[in-house]
């Protein structure tokens, strides 16, 4: 069995998706070192450490694995995950010089790297156009989900709606706050629902603060991540009404908790979520909004959406997907 490193740096930051996707990876890899900046590092400081520090870190007859869509480019000996191809489909929604450096660094390491790996087919087919490279050069391991992403007691969804000073019924959003998703047209269509039994609750990273819309709207900033599953079970319903996403990661953890989930029908959600979502046109509010009104008025929709949810969600997990890593790192490692 080939020696593993990973390259952690993304492990020192808050948990998104990418960062959950990383740290479940890299605990259940055998033969596994993780490397890591001994100190958080920001976006200069960090590149500068995994192109110049973490490259004379590595062992002999090690091959390192970047799970977070960068890497060291004068190592060969690496495999890379990159998530998705927005920095190539959509420029417009990052800083320019951040669009610029992420663009270039993809294309040097996507010609020098064994193999890459991406967390769907619509990824896959994104990034072969973009970088250049033949499709079976990218591998397709799709993310898990797992404990403690599972129905919680009523007690600690009630503790966690405290915590955070729910007070009515919910539906609920996860995820950064940027543009791709679409929080602008989730505030339209919760306007245009006009569900007053009811409040939105956005736990969404720092950024920008939107304005109350009609309705209730609650907005929290650093949700604890221990608090997700209970928050998740709690919901009348999930709704992630991106323009974009590689996976979906928050859409499959809301499943596994037994929330019905409203998703876009576009990019990859037909192939991550299939029937098991309410999907609709995530720039048609009047869609979203009526779609939101039909989990609240037609119970049987959503406890139909709550069973195919459960069980969609217990087909991807962790385990297996590190397996399929483990898989792809010994093979190119030992080549």
């Amino acid at each position: 069995m080939s020696n593993i490193a990973t390259n952690g740096r993304c492990l020192t930051r808050r948990i998104t998706g990418v960062e959950r996707y990383a740290r479940e990876i890299s605990k259940r890899l055998e033969a596994n070192r993780i490397i890591q900046p001994q100190n958080g590092t920001g976006q200069i400081a960090g590149n500068l450490w995994e192109q110049v520090v973490l490259p004379n870190q590595l062992k002999r007859h090690e091959i390192l694995w970047s799970p977070a869509n960068a890497g060291p480019w004068f190592v060969k000996n690496q495999v890379v995950t990159i998530h998705d191809a927005s920095v190539f489909d959509h420029p417009e929604w990052f800083k320019p010089s951040f669009a610029a450096w992420t663009r270039l660094s993809w294309k040097i390491l996507a010609h020098r790297v064994k193999a890459i790996i991406t967390v769907s087919n619509f990824s896959r087919e994104r990034l072969k156009l973009h970088l250049g490279i033949p499709a079976q050069k990218i591998h397709v391991v799709h993310n898990g989900v797992g404990k403690p992403f599972e129905p919680q007691a009523q007690n600690q969804i009630e503790a966690v709606k405290s915590k955070y000073g729910i007070q009515k019924p919910y539906f609920l959003f996860v995820g950064t706050i940027e543009p791709r998703k679409n929080l602008g047209g989730l505030l339209k269509a919760w306007k245009q629902a006009n569900i007053t039994t009811h409040e939105l609750f956005i736990a969404g990273a720092k950024g920008r603060v939107f304005q109350p819309v009609g309705g209730t709207l609650n907005v929290v900033y650093d949700v604890h991540d221990d608090d997700l599953p209970a928050l998740y079970s709690g919901a009348a319903a999930f709704v992630i009404p991106s323009s974009y996403e590689g996976f979906g990661l928050t859409a499959l953890e809301a499943m596994a908790c037994g929330t019905p989930v409203i998703a876009s029908n576009t990019s990859v959600f037909p192939e991550s979520l299939g029937d098991a979502a309410l999907l609709i046109d995530p720039h048609n509010p009047g869609e979203l909004a009526d779609s939101m009104r039909n989990i609240l008025e037609d119970r049987s929709l959503a406890d139909t959406l709550r069973e195919r949810g459960l069980k969609h969600a217990a087909k991807f997990s962790w385990d297996e997907s590190a397996g399929k890593t483990q898989e792809i790192l010994c093979h190119f490692g030992g080549s």
